[in-house]
């Protein structure tokens, strides 16, 4: 066979088997790069995890009325911490701490104590109430004048505030992280990242979209051991309709006050709470009305109660620049629970009841 015939056959068959060859696959999707995760860092007061934006500001103290005819209440469900501690006469009434929630409507707001103003001064707030007892005036002013962020609804910062004309004075006084953050710098008091220091905590867990800072579902709560199969309820005795009593929901504690579950005006949800801290501090009866003087720096006996187990230790307040510490009866800290927590700051001679244990100073 020629060598010209030899070629072209060799040709026709390479050009058989292109033919019969599968075209390459047409080219796939480009894939979809993986998104970072949204960054987040502990939420300084109640150790919660959140996006860094939400937690860069200065922190919002609101007094928060009380008495029977103020109930239910606005914006506690998305507190921090609060703080509840007798005002007078055994009626209580809450110091309440925003930072991680821009919450729209808190109250009703009421007036301010002198133990008031230093439970809250660690936190360098914005401090937002109506008022005050004649003996706190002169204290604020000098506050002030060093650069404390008072936001006093009667005679310094009337544009954080608004009443509510469907409830009756005086509790129908309100007023917002939003407004408070907007008014605060036009009186020279910036929206600055708080820096102070904080609670000791545990594992932290990230907080939901909705807010709702304890009830995320974000994971069980540690115990220092086993839970009870029935964990008992604690009972907070304040005087007169002012008995708290937080039950064990098997992840959170609800809380109830006068027999009846505490939940915001716009929200039926009982508010739920991860750690209770019952601190007992003496208080004075300064006169007939029965105002009260109380120094809330000291070290006092505590019980930190959490998953249906109660802990007792000490309660380590330095002084107004340092948030207190929790530890133990040997001095070693005690750390939270992630979560939003409550301070209950108890008269002396009132008793804590959690099961079968009972404490009282």
């Amino acid at each position: 066979m020629s060598s010209r015939r030899l070629a072209g056959l060799c040709a026709v068959v390479v050009l058989l088997a292109t033919g019969c060859a599968k075209p390459p696959p047409p080219p796939g999707p480009t894939p979809s790069p993986t998104p970072a995760p949204t960054p987040v860092v502990p939420n300084p007061l109640n150790g919660m995890l959140a996006p860094p934006p939400d937690v860069a500001h200065r922190v919002a103290a609101v007094m928060i009325d009380n008495f029977p005819d103020a109930r239910p209440q606005s914006g506690l469900r998305d507190a921090d911490v609060v703080y509840e501690v007798e005002a007078e006469g055994g009626i209580t009434r809450y110091l309440a701490l925003f930072l991680r929630n821009a919450t729209a409507q808190i109250g009703p707001v009421r007036s301010a104590r002198t133990y008031f103003v230093d439970l809250a001064r660690p936190y360098d707030p914005y401090f937002a109430h109506a008022g005050q007892n004649d003996d706190v005036i002169e204290f604020l002013q000098g506050l002030r004048a060093a650069g404390f962020a008072d936001m006093d609804e009667i005679q310094h910062t009337p544009e954080a505030f608004w009443r509510d004309k469907t409830r009756e004075m005086p509790h129908n006084l309100y007023t917002s992280v939003v407004r408070i953050r907007k008014v605060g710098p036009t009186y020279g008091y910036a929206d600055k990242k708080y820096a102070g220091n904080q609670f000791d905590y545990m594992q932290a867990a990230p907080e939901s979209n909705s807010g709702d800072a304890p009830s995320d579902g974000s994971g069980p709560i540690a115990a220092p051991s086993p839970a009870p199969a029935w964990p008992p309820e604690a009972v907070a005795s304040f005087w007169l309709e002012y008995d708290v009593h937080f039950v064990w929901d098997g992840t959170a504690y609800q809380r109830f006050i006068d027999g009846q579950a505490q939940h915001d005006l716009d929200d039926d949800r009982p508010y739920e709470v991860s750690d209770i801290i019952v601190v007992w501090i003496r208080a004075n009866v300064l006169d007939a009305i029965g105002d009260l003087s109380m120094d809330v720096y000291g070290t006092y006996p505590a019980v930190l109660v959490r998953a249906g187990h109660a802990i007792a230790g000490k309660w380590v307040a330095t002084g107004p620049a340092s948030v207190p510490r929790l530890e133990d009866n040997a001095g070693a800290p005690m750390p939270l629970q992630p979560g939003q927590i409550y301070v209950e700051i108890m008269p002396q001679g009132s008793t804590l009841k959690v099961g079968k244990q009972t404490w009282s100073h």
